[in-house]
C-alpha cells in the first residue's frame, strides 16, 4: 500500500509543474510572418541544359559587340544567373516604364521576351547623344519617339545577336512581335506559366542597368535533349561529320631555317646576294600544320615541283 503513496518530493515536483502546460500550448505569432514560397528557390543549372547555357555565353558576348554599333565604347557585360519563375512573378517585379521585346522564335513555340532596364535605356540614350551615362529619374516617365528608337535599334541588335548565338546549335529566327512599355499590361501568357529568365548587368561609364532574356519552358520542352547535348545521331550523321572534318583545308608551311643580320647589310642587299641560313644542308626541316610544329622531314621534288619526305613525327 505504501508503494502507492508518493513521497513528499515527488508531490513538490508535481505541484512546480501544474499550470505550465498551458504555457506550452501558447505559440508566438507574428503578423509579418509570411508564408516561404520554395518556387523562388527553384533554379536552371548550367549542368542540366548545357547548350542552352552555351547560347547564353555566345549572345552575352555577341551583344558586346554588337552594341559598339549603337553606342560609344565597349560596354561591360556580366552573367549574373539563371533562374526559373513565373510569369505573374516576373512581371510584377518590372518597373514601369520598361522596355519589354516580346518576340517569336522560331521554331520553338510561345513568346519570348527581352526586357530592358529603363535605367540602361536612359544610360545609352545620354552615351548616344555625348553626355555622361548618369542615371535619370524614372518612375512616371514615359520614353520620348527618339529614346523608343534607340530602344528599337537595342533590340534589333540583341535579336540578330540571339539568332548567331544559336547558329551551331540549332538555325532559329526570331519575328519581334512589339515592345511594351507597360508590364502590367502584357497577357500573352498564364500567370502560373514558367520562364526560364537569363540575367545580364551591362555596364556604362557612369553606371549600370541590367538585360532580361525570357524562355518559355513549355516553347523550348520539344528540344530539351538537343539542349542537353545528348541527341541521339545516326550512322549517317556521324558518316556526314566526318566528311566534313577531314575535309577541312589545312595551311601547312616548312621552316628551311633563319639568321640574323644588321639593318646596313639588309640595306646593301641587292639580286644576285646569297644569305646564309643556320641550317646545314643536310639537316631535316620543320614542317607545321597550321602554326604547330607537325613532322621533321627533307626537301626534294616531285613531278616538276617542290616537294618534301616526311622522315620523323613530332610535337611541339
Amino acid at each position: 500500500m505504501d508503494e502507492q503513496l508518493l513521497s513528499q518530493e515527488e508531490i513538490n515536483l508535481l505541484l512546480k509543474t501544474l499550470g505550465k502546460e498551458e504555457e506550452r500550448k501558447e505559440v508566438k505569432t507574428d503578423k509579418e510572418v509570411q508564408p516561404f514560397d520554395v518556387s523562388a528557390l527553384e533554379h536552371i543549372y548550367a549542368g542540366r541544359l548545357p547548350s542552352l547555357e552555351l547560347v547564353f555565353e555566345r549572345w552575352a558576348s555577341g551583344i558586346k559587340r554588337g552594341l559598339v554599333s549603337v553606342i560609344a565604347g565597349v560596354p561591360t557585360i556580366i552573367k549574373e544567373g539563371v533562374s526559373s519563375v513565373r510569369f505573374s512573378e516576373l512581371i510584377s517585379k518590372l518597373p514601369s516604364p520598361s522596355a519589354v521585346g516580346y518576340f517569336n522564335l522560331h521554331p520553338f513555340k510561345g513568346n519570348f521576351m527581352i526586357i530592358l532596364d529603363p535605367k540602361l535605356i536612359y544610360m545609352v540614350v545620354s552615351n548616344v547623344f555625348g553626355g555622361s551615362a548618369k542615371p535619370y529619374k524614372i518612375e512616371g516617365k514615359e520614353f520620348t519617339k527618339v529614346e523608343m528608337r534607340i530602344i528599337e535599334r537595342v533590340l534589333r541588335v540583341m535579336y540578330a545577336e540571339l539568332e548567331e548565338a544559336w547558329r551551331t546549335i540549332m538555325n532559329v529566327q526570331p519575328v519581334p512581335i512589339g515592345i511594351e512599355t507597360n508590364p502590367a499590361i502584357l497577357m500573352f501568357a498564364r500567370p502560373k506559366e514558367k520562364y526560364i529568365v537569363l540575367r545580364l548587368t551591362v555596364s556604362l561609364e557612369g553606371g549600370d542597368g541590367y538585360v532580361l532574356f525570357a524562355i518559355p519552358q513549355e516553347g523550348i520542352e520539344p528540344y530539351k535533349e538537343i539542349l542537353k547535348g545528348v541527341l541521339e545521331r545516326s550512322p549517317e550523321d556521324y558518316e556526314k561529320l566526318l566528311k566534313a572534318i577531314l575535309g577541312a583545308p589545312l595551311h601547312i608551311s616548312v621552316k628551311l631555317g633563319y639568321t640574323k643580320i644588321t639593318l646596313g647589310e639588309l640595306y646593301n642587299l641587292k639580286v644576285g646576294d646569297t644569305i646564309t641560313l643556320d641550317k646545314p644542308t643536310r639537316e631535316p626541316v620543320e614542317i607545321y600544320v597550321e602554326g604547330i610544329k607537325k613532322f621533321l622531314g627533307v626537301l626534294g621534288h616531285s613531278k616538276n615541283k617542290k616537294a618534301f619526305k616526311l622522315m620523323q613525327d613530332v610535337q611541339e
